[in-house]
């Protein structure tokens, strides 16, 4: 069983598209820091901030599902192509542009994220019949590692060339989809189904039929989402921010955001091993609640802890992501990538929401205490995960 678990990592798609997934998540999140010090030389406020990523997180939101809908018809590899192309197309522009043109370009290069993810994940979770879970955490972490080293990079390219030398980023992940293209695969279209069985498109559309605990697991894995999203995301766009605003150096900035997406993507796979194993809840309860104290505490914690607290929070705040999605997959049986868009797109929207949200209250109460106290947003994930069915 585990030479079989294993057996997806010797796909070379499977491989390309993952590093590809490193990439467009070096330059999600190297975009946080971007921001953080643009914000900061023409003087956004908080809600202002939070007001960019959701500019940002709408276009690659509401864009999901429908290219998910087009890599269900069609198969995975255009979206994955063009969006990665796309991405590397806005943030090379934006390095060059100027602060408010560099802002509107790095909204625009959400929709390539847009188009990237549910392909990108309907190919994972189907890469193996006897590790869904695993294989589509292995997926995910590849991202998070590259969310992990994005801030990173652009701190250290930052500091040593300014924005220009961000080039460097861009560039990286477009000679990286030049590479995987020798291997873009088209798996699991209807059409190259239909080609290999000459069977027509018709014959082989997915059962849709909805699970009897549709509504229970839907209420459950949205409030789940939107409460863990909320507070991810202020973490690493608020909390830049106000780091920023506190003098730390863009690396140090950029080392502390890169450790919490370190300790997601280790978590992510431990979460979606124990997802395949024993079911839904056990990841995610641990995951939100083991999450609370390093997430309540780093803000205030000594400069030299507060890597480890980071690393603790998103090591435990990211056990539960590909198990949220594997959930949400099986909701809409056979429309995994349009499952996986729906999915993400929430994840992105509700994020961002709650980032701008927390933005407002900070400009009222302070943005330590509003990051704080978002912390609680955890409880109420347990609570949501406590209804939320086992097993498919």
């Amino acid at each position: 069983m585990t030479t079989k678990a294993a057996s997806f990592l010797k796909d070379r798609t499977y491989v390309s598209v993952s590093l590809d997934h490193f990439f467009v998540d070096v330059l999600n999140s190297s975009r946080a820091l971007i921001v953080a010090i643009i914000a900061v030389d023409i003087g956004l406020s908080n809600a202002q901030v939070g007001l960019v990523l959701l500019l940002y997180n709408v276009g690659s939101a509401l864009s999901q599902p429908f290219f998910g809908i087009y890599a269900d018809r069609f198969g995975p590899r255009w979206p994955i192509i063009g969006g990665v192309s796309w991405m590397v197309a806005m943030y090379s522009l934006a390095a060059i542009s100027g602060d408010w043109m560099a802002l509107f370009l790095l909204t625009l290069a959400g929709i390539g994220s847009g188009a990237f993810h549910p392909a990108g994940t309907k190919y994972a979770s189907e890469a193996s019949r006897h590790a869904r879970t695993q294989a589509t955490g292995v997926f995910f972490a590849a991202g998070q590692t590259g969310l992990f080293a994005g801030p990173i990079l652009a701190g250290l390219v930052l500091d040593l060339f300014e924005r220009p030398g961000y080039l460097i980023i861009p560039a990286l992940a477009g000679a990286a989809l030049i590479f995987g293209l020798r291997w873009s695969a088209n798996r699991g279209s209807y059409a190259a189904i239909s080609a290999e069985t000459e069977l027509q498109p018709s014959e082989i559309l997915p059962d849709t039929r909805r699970p009897s605990n549709f509504w229970r697991s839907l209420f459950s894995l949205m409030t789940i989402i939107i409460a863990t999203s909320t507070v991810s995301m202020a973490t690493i766009n608020l909390g830049s921010k106000l780091f920023a605003e506190l003098g730390y150096a863009a690396l140090y900035i950029g080392l502390i955001a890169g450790i919490y997406m370190l300790g997601s993507a280790v978590g992510g796979i431990i979460g979606g091993t124990l997802g395949d194993h024993h079911g839904r809840r056990l990841p995610i309860l641990v995951g939100v609640l083991g999450a609370f104290v390093p997430f309540y505490v780093y803000i205030s914690a000594p400069d030299m802890a507060r890597p480890a607290l980071l690393l603790l929070a998103g090591f435990f705040g990211g056990m539960p992501h590909s198990v949220l999605v594997i959930a949400a997959q099986s909701l809409l049986p056979g429309r995994r990538a349009f499952a996986s868009g729906l999915t993400l797109g929430l994840m992105f929207f509700s994020g961002a929401v709650g980032t701008y949200v927390l933005g407002i209250i900070a400009d009222e109460v302070g943005l330590a205490i509003a990051l704080r106290n978002a912390a609680f947003l955890l409880f109420v994930a347990a609570s949501a995960a406590l209804i939320l069915p086992n097993r498919s």
